[in-house]
């Protein structure tokens, strides 16, 4: 009986990226979250061909060989989940605050439904609509309204069938994640989640996603601007970006910070655009810059923001943060690891 009831507390969740899928498994005890297994699968094919990835280039599961990358994860992870949770990409869905007066639940959803149109960018009929109460404020209701294709819904529901997974939910990963730090972060922030192919810039404020934005520059651009500078492999660009980051300021007569430059500075600007903006519309100042997610994970990074940038800039994930404990032998790694977990400990956290 025992036994079974520490399986009942177990929740698996899933990141299924562009180029990689990442799973944690994590154990609710009282009032937090430990980590008792994860897995990472990368593929790196991409980084020669740029359509050899697990989504393709408009961003398309390809749910056949997804769900065999997934069977032999979870295989290999050896979890013992009794159902999982899997985050759906920012890019994929499009998030919006509608603004209402005070009225019943009932009545919102009427309200939200008639009005959606209004909001999102897509063909009502062919998109799922959900929407959450985010501030009930000056008799007023501010409530958050996410909208996913109904095709991208289908394409990871049948991936997790021919996976043989209980699939138990899906959430957008830049309402998880803003969700996750959300539960620390109650003071206005602006949220940097730096994938492989896509970088999601998100306002948080009193611990709710407010605003948020995908730009296309990400950690594969990083590579493919290394390799074409060094002259050297994408794959072995992948490598020397993990190991040297921006801390090896030049390999021959290139230097490594130079090469990287102009794209970071995209996501500069674009995190700035997204903090003045919000601060046009609300007179609220963000107080400050949290990365996350792989790509935040180059070395030097967090630097190079700090002295380019006018608030403090953190890099941080879910364990870093206290969100989620873990056995002490495995610090070295999850320091490494860490922000490219974010996502698929974020979803989980729906549930407690």
């Amino acid at each position: 009986m025992i036994f079974r009831l520490f399986k009942q507390n177990l929740f698996l969740g899933i990141d299924i990226g562009t180029t990689s899928i990442k799973l944690v498994e994590l154990r609710k005890t009282k009032n937090r979250m430990e980590l008792t297994n994860y897995g990472i699968l990368e593929k790196y094919g991409h980084l020669e061909r740029v359509n050899d990835a697990i989504q393709t280039n408009n961003f398309k599961l390809l749910e056949e060989s997804t769900a065999l990358l997934l069977k032999e994860l979870i295989e290999k992870s050896k979890t013992q989940h009794q159902g999982a949770f899997m985050a759906l990409p920012s890019f994929s869905g499009f998030v919006s605050l509608m603004e209402f007066p005070e009225m019943p639940d009932k009545e919102i959803a009427k309200a939200v439904k008639f009005q959606a149109g209004q909001y999102v960018p897509m063909p009502l009929q062919e998109t799922t609509l959900d929407w959450q109460v985010i501030e009930r404020v000056s008799g007023k209701v501010i409530v958050l309204l996410m909208a996913v294709p109904t095709d991208t819904i289908q394409r990871y529901v049948h991936s997790a069938e021919l996976a043989k997974i209980s699939l138990k939910g899906l959430e957008l990963e830049n309402i998880a994640i803003a969700r996750l730090f959300g539960k620390k972060e109650k003071k206005a922030i602006a949220l940097v989640d730096i994938g492989g192919r896509s970088t999601s810039i998100s306002i948080i404020d009193k611990g709710s996603l407010r605003t948020s934005h995908n730009i296309d520059t990400a950690g594969g651009d990083f590579t493919q601007v290394i390799s074409s500078g060094l002259g050297i492999n994408p794959i072995r660009a992948e490598e020397f970006k993990r190991a040297s980051g921006l801390n090896i300021q030049s390999r021959g007569e290139v230097k490594i910070l130079n090469l990287l430059a102009p794209l970071m500075d995209v996501i500069k600007r674009e995190t700035e655009k997204a903090i003045n903006n919000y601060y046009l519309r609300t007179k609220i100042q963000v107080e400050k810059i949290i990365l996350t997610g792989g790509g935040s994970n180059l070395q030097g990074l967090e630097d190079y923001y700090s002295q380019q940038m006018s608030l403090p800039v953190v890099k941080n994930d879910p364990f870093n943060s206290g969100l989620v404990t873990y056995n002490p032998n495995l610090s070295p790694i999850i320091k490494d690891i860490g922000p490219s977990l974010t996502s698929a400990c974020a979803v989980v956290f729906k549930e407690i």
